[in-house]
């Protein structure tokens, strides 16, 4: 090539160049499409593997409430919960749901929705499954609001019941002060 001349040389290498750049590209552009590929197909296994989870985690739930409820009545009592803390199973579930064994009692109260003394299958799964994970800072944010709403309506409450207490009081003293006159129309 040399002896053609440096000019064929230098075009020969750009030639080369810009076509190894070309085919690198190509195969670059498979690479990304395949990669944007498996990451679609991640989610929807993601999405999947995680609804499966649910469904064994509810299934486990059933069984455990079901192995619970010693009087066969379709409820667990506070009593029965109490009894089966120490339980394998029970413990298990309680470190999935990031929940100390102390404050198991806590969580049969918040499991009691109805406020019954007894919790209902349903009250169970549903429960076990909204309290599941850390709480995010969304609900700590929540439960403060909350706070703050019915701080304020106590604080309401307090102040309208000092302005009746006042009120009574007054008319209490009122009572007391009017003296009692006779009654002029009748005659003995």
């Amino acid at each position: 090539l040399f002896d053609v001349g440096a000019f064929a040389v230098f075009l020969f290498l750009l030639y080369s160049c810009l076509m190894t750049l070309c085919v690198l590209n190509v195969l670059l552009g498979i690479f990304c499409q395949n990669a944007l590929d498996t990451a679609a197909t991640d989610k929807e296994n993601i999405i999947a593997h995680q609804l499966k989870e649910k469904h064994l985690f509810v299934e486990r739930l059933k069984e455990l409430f079901s192995s619970w409820d010693d009087s066969g009545d379709g409820k667990c009592s506070a009593e029965e919960f109490v009894k089966h803390l120490s339980d394998q199973e029970t413990q298990a579930l309680l470190r999935s749901m990031e929940i100390e064994g102390r404050d198991a009692v806590t969580l049969f109260q918040l499991l009691d929705s109805d406020g019954s003394g007894e919790v209902n299958l349903n009250e169970f799964v549903v429960g076990c499954l909204t309290l599941r994970g850390p709480a995010k800072a969304v609900h700590v944010e929540q439960v403060n609001v909350n706070n703050r709403i019915l701080l304020d309506r106590v604080d309401d409450l307090e102040v309208k019941l000092e302005d009746l207490s006042k009120g009574l009081n007054g008319i209490n003293e009122g009572r007391l002060e009017t003296p009692q006159r006779e009654d002029s129309s009748i005659k003995v």
